[in-house]
């Protein structure tokens, strides 16, 4: 099964640590990442641009370095109250 390299990034980003490049590198799955074997940190950076464009992470500072963390998405109070 093939992702794409923005799927691939999303999940492993998490909803409770903020990740820097390192950690964000580290923690990729080997497997999916062997379908794109010219991954680089350019595209890497280039992604997480857009994530945060797309208000899907948020850029968060850790010891002076920059890390990001997923955003959880917001649900409106109707459909807290009247699950479907």
């Amino acid at each position: 099964m093939k992702t794409n390299l923005e799927e691939l990034v999303l999940v492993t980003l998490s909803f409770f640590e903020p990740m820097t490049f390192s950690k964000i590198i580290l923690d990729f799955d080997s497997e999916q990442l062997k379908d794109f074997p010219d991954f680089d940190k350019e595209q890497l950076q280039s992604i997480i641009n857009k994530l945060e464009s797309q208000k899907l992470i948020k850029r968060v500072t850790i010891d002076k370095e920059a890390g990001w963390i997923r955003v959880q998405p917001k649900r409106s109070w109707w459909k807290r109250l009247f699950p479907l």
